[in-house]
């Protein structure tokens, strides 16, 4: 019977694409899930880098001086804690094109130390006072040198984006570094910014702990503790600030140092000395504009 047959026809038609559509959104369902899957035992287990899980005393020891030097040329003279500062920019310069894989690493390691250099002692020129009013010029005469040198070059200008990449981000550094300076103005941020380059020093030392392995997952806890305690630690010698204040000062500056020092560990040139100075160097200078916005936030 015609209509018959035409029925049973439609319904093995439909009968089929409702079984492919089902077996499809099943497949489908299966994968989404194996993906999530994958995703939470990634984040239970994450897979590390074997460069990643090697202690670098190197940078600790490199941080920690950094750090002395610094609170030691706060307390004097804000012209010392600028040269401290020049000096923690010129090894920054040393190391940072090689870590970063520059395609051009004298150009970026000139403009980089210049500005490494001329920043913070634009800063307490002409009277020794600290002011960031110039300091925009210093770090447009680096910048300069970083497109100058580009344009000059005669090797056909090879990763190019890469290259300017890599010396921008030391300019930057060299920037955010500077804004220890400000904080010499007065005695209550002084002893702010004493606490957060004691916090940088003390949470370095969580770094040493990354070769053992059950304590890996904890390091960033572990180095704000160790940040908080250090920063509490000096200001009941310095005579301030408040414990809250010192305590919240050194815990941000050590996780924020700690997190930049983590995230260059994976970069094969860390192994050499130049990449680890300058991975000490850039972990002491970026705490600088984290300590500045908590002085703005607690003294004002």
């Amino acid at each position: 019977m015609p209509g018959v047959d035409d029925d049973a026809s439609a319904g093995e038609v439909t009968y089929t694409r409702s079984s492919r559509h089902a077996a499809s959104t099943g497949a489908e369902s299966e994968t989404r899930a194996a993906r999530r899957a994958r995703r939470e035992a990634q984040l239970r287990n994450p897979v590390l880098p074997a460069m990643a899980t090697v202690t670098r005393p190197a940078v600790v020891v490199t941080t920690v001086v950094l750090t002395g030097l610094l609170v030691a040329g706060l307390r004097v003279d804000p012209v010392i804690l600028a040269g401290g500062l020049a000096w923690t920019g010129l090894l920054l310069a040393f190391g940072w094109p090689r870590l970063l894989g520059s395609s051009s690493r004298f150009g970026s390691s000139l403009a980089i130390g210049v500005a490494g250099v001329l920043t913070p002692v634009s800063a307490v020129v002409p009277d020794g006072t600290a002011s960031l009013a110039v300091v925009p010029v210093a770090l447009t005469i680096g910048l300069a040198l970083m497109f100058g040198h580009q344009i000059v070059r005669t090797d056909g200008r090879p990763r190019l984006t890469e290259s300017v990449g890599v010396t921008s981000l030391g300019i930057a550094l060299v920037a955010v570094g500077a804004t220890w300076l400000p904080l010499t103005s007065g005695h209550r941020t002084a002893a702010l910014a004493v606490a957060g380059l004691v916090g940088v020093g003390a949470a370095s030392l969580a770094d040493l702990a990354v070769g053992m392995r059950p304590l890996r997952p904890w390091l960033l806890p572990l180095a704000m503790v160790l940040g908080a305690s250090g920063a509490l630690v000096s200001a009941g010698i310095v005579g301030g600030p408040r414990p809250a204040a010192a305590a919240l000062a050194g815990m941000l500056v050590g996780a924020v140092s700690h997190a930049l020092r983590r995230v260059l560990c994976v970069l094969p040139p860390v192994t050499s000395l130049r990449g680890q100075l300058a991975s000490a160097a850039a972990g002491v200078l970026v705490g600088g504009v984290v300590a500045y916005g908590v002085a703005l936030a607690l003294v004002g």
